[in-house]
């Protein structure tokens, strides 16, 4: 697997980092279709594989559950998950509520 994209978010009750990492869509063989994996560390500690039937689907349908999973944690409703030292903002990840102005439903 080819990690694309990382990031470090912050926790606000400790130095210790929320890893997250997305990595390149590969054919999934097994399943006919293409993969996309992405890994979030402790303490969430997720890994997910979304399908999709183009690499290009499957890439974006990962990003968006990945930043599902972060914005509906319970460490970022309570205001205890962020980025460059903010918190309960954004995680410089796009939010699926962020394209309902241009998008004809919710992702």
């Amino acid at each position: 697997m080819t990690e694309i994209a990382a990031v470090d978010l912050d926790l606000s009750y400790t130095a210790e980092k929320v890893s997250v990492r997305l990595f390149a869509p590969e054919w999934d063989e097994e399943h006919g279709t293409w993969s996309c994996r992405f890994e979030i560390s402790e303490p969430l500690d997720l890994e997910r594989t979304i399908y999709g039937v183009s690499s290009l689907q499957a890439l974006t349908l990962g990003v968006k559950t990945l930043s599902a999973y972060l914005y509906g944690s319970d460490l970022y409703k309570n205001g205890e998950l962020g980025v460059y030292g903010q918190f309960g903002g954004s995680l410089s990840i796009p939010a699926p509520q962020a394209m309902l102005d241009r998008a004809p439903f919710p992702f």
